[in-house]
């Protein structure tokens, strides 16, 4: 088979995870107040939010803020225009009752003043369209995602040799409405490289709800939501925490891949015909922490639901079958949540449908499907 190109992508669905310990339902108050470091004067009006979530509050004129939030390990993310953006660990177990101080460094350099309305060439354009397919993903949630300051994006063809790099100057203003959320992406990192069909990208999300929608609206945005969340990488590591993927819908085989001796371009890979049970990629220790640890690859079929229309044109062809998924550990062993997170961002490979849904098929970490839906 040819090595992987278009559907290859090492999955970043933000650059630190959260664990949300969705067992136990108990809420907390973090709260806390923001200063200036130097002068330590407050910072009025700061975003704080906890990552790839739906938790996000403003801070007042007074730089104070608090939010009440379940559960759990995260990491808060406080930013404001003219600092250095800050990023935090907290437990939820182990809150001050006073609250956090969180104080913000000043950019040492001025912001480079950008005029968002002149007009690029068309080379910027042509390079904006290729960003949002492998940013947003080709997808109906993703083509239907509009970035609405796109204007913001630093797009860098020309550093290095078929490779488009991108970065923002500040947050994107992403509107999904299919899903019904807007999404606040601070975007650290986007990389495609042309002849490889490697695609990285890595940034800080924040997600809210559209609350203009309808009734009919949101019933709508609900059930799309459902359909992005079955078969996805939340849904698949949310199963294995539980050991229950079989039940969800997944059949895990072992792939071996190998070079091929006649063409180095190439890879032999072999399937195991035999499914592989879940308590034998995963490890609980005495701690309660969960690890999934195996080598080679995984082949990952989820049953519950075809391919879409979108996938078939661009990466198959003939009837709609199962989604397909490849995984691939980068490190020995990785910690996973019980949320659908896993502890380090940038060790799980994946190719195939899992790798083809990007952005515009993101849910938050604390989005639960309506019962009885799987």
């Amino acid at each position: 088979m040819d090595k992987p190109n278009s559907i290859l992508s090492k999955i970043v669905l933000g650059l630190f995870f959260l664990c949300l310990h969705t067992a136990v339902q108990a809420q907390h108050i973090f709260k806390g107040s923001i200063v200036d470091f130097e002068n330590q004067e407050p910072v009025p009006y700061a975003t704080v939010f906890l990552t790839n979530t739906t938790f996000g509050v403003s801070a007042d004129e007074n730089g104070s803020f608090s939010i009440s939030i379940p559960d759990g390990n995260y990491e808060v993310i406080v930013r404001m225009l003219g600092y250095s953006h800050l990023t935090y660990k907290i437990q939820t177990d182990n809150l001050p009752a006073q609250g956090f101080k969180f104080m913000l460094d000043r950019e040492e350099e001025e912001l480079e003043t950008v005029e968002v309305e002149t007009e690029r060439d068309p080379a910027w354009y042509r390079n904006l369209e290729l960003f949002k397919s492998y940013f947003l993903g080709t997808s109906k949630n993703g083509k239907n995602c509009i970035i609405e300051n796109d204007k913001v994006l630093r797009i860098d063809d020309q550093s290095e040799p078929g490779l488009l790099q991108v970065n923002a100057t500040e947050p994107l203003k992403i509107h999904n409405p299919l899903l019904g959320y807007y999404i606040d992406y601070s975007l650290v990192d986007f990389k495609f490289k042309r002849s490889q069909g490697y695609v990285f990208y890595g940034g800080y999300s924040l997600f809210i709800p559209d609350s203009t929608l309808s009734k009919r609206k949101l019933r709508k945005a609900k059930k799309q939501r459902e359909i992005a969340y079955h078969g996805s990488m939340q849904h698949l590591i949310r199963s294995m925490y539980e050991g229950n993927t079989s039940e969800q819908g997944f059949t895990i085989r072992k792939l071996y891949r190998m070079p091929n001796p006649n063409d180095s371009s190439k890879f032999i890979d072999q399937v195991e015909s035999k499914p592989i049970a879940v308590d034998k990629l995963v490890q609980r220790n005495a701690a309660g922490k969960v690890f999934l640890a195996f080598e080679d690859y995984l082949y990952i079929t989820f049953s519950k639901e075809k391919e879409s229309a979108e996938y078939r044109g661009t990466a198959t062809s003939g009837p709609a079958g199962p989604q397909v998924s490849l995984m691939h550990l980068e490190t020995d062993s990785m910690e996973i949540y019980a949320n659908g997170s896993y502890a380090d961002p940038y060790g799980i490979l994946v190719e195939g449908y899992i790798a083809w849904e990007r952005v515009g098929d993101l849910l938050p970490m604390d989005y639960k499907p309506e019962a009885g839906s799987n």
